[in-house]
């Protein structure tokens, strides 16, 4: 279990270092899973801009502008680009960078 999480986790690593920019939650930049609307248009994740309206934050992280509303709106184009992302490029990125530590380990076990 402990194994599994530590994998994920150096996935996850992976991912968020070679994600595209635009993919990337501007509060966090962390790749997004569940990217939303705000009024001004621009796009977050969910559980960041969330956080940032808890905190009584009613402007943008982006441009200081005070926002119409603190709605979200799910930014479904997005989500499924950033999806289809981490299923090709994104996985070759993670496997192309496990297979380099594999032999980095293997080399230094010599």
């Amino acid at each position: 279990s402990q194994q599994l999480k530590a994998a994920a986790n150096t996935t996850e690593e992976i991912l968020n270092k070679h994600a595209p920019k635009d993919f990337c939650d501007p509060i966090s930049f962390e790749l997004m899973a569940d990217p939303v609307f705000t009024a001004d248009g621009n796009t977050y994740e969910r559980s960041t801009i969330e956080a940032w309206f808890r905190t009584g934050n009613t402007t943008s992280p982006l441009t200081g502008v005070e926002l119409e509303s603190t709605s979200l709106i799910p930014n479904v184009l997005m989500r499924k680009v950033i999806l289809s992302w981490r299923e090709n490029e994104g996985a070759a990125v993670v496997e192309a960078a496990k297979g380099s530590n594999t032999t980095n380990a293997s080399s230094n076990e010599s």
